[in-house]
């Protein structure tokens, strides 16, 4: 089950670097596009970065039955805060 897309706005290319480093960190994820997926224990998330728009939208497409999306997108909202993004 995929759960809601998140849209960030604002993202310029330090912000960016800062989220593809964080999501490394936490989740062992290598974002190295700025279109994609990536798997990792059960979950995938897809991300599309514009940087002439300096847009994110990220969404998890795949995740346990277990874990909800309420739970999914509330920690990457927390790790967007972290990162200095702000939602659309």
């Amino acid at each position: 089950m995929a759960c809601d897309q998140l849209l960030y706005a604002d993202v310029d290319g330090s912000k960016w670097a800062r989220v593809k480093d964080a999501v490394g960190r936490a989740y062992g994820m290598t974002i190295d596009s700025e279109r994609g997926q990536a798997a990792r224990r059960g979950f995938t998330l897809k991300w599309t970065y514009d940087p002439t728009a300096q847009t994110l939208q990220i969404q998890c497409s795949k995740k346990p039955f277990f874990v909800s999306c309420r739970k999914v997108n509330d920690r990457i909202k927390h790790m967007a805060e972290e990162c200095e993004i702000t939602a659309a």
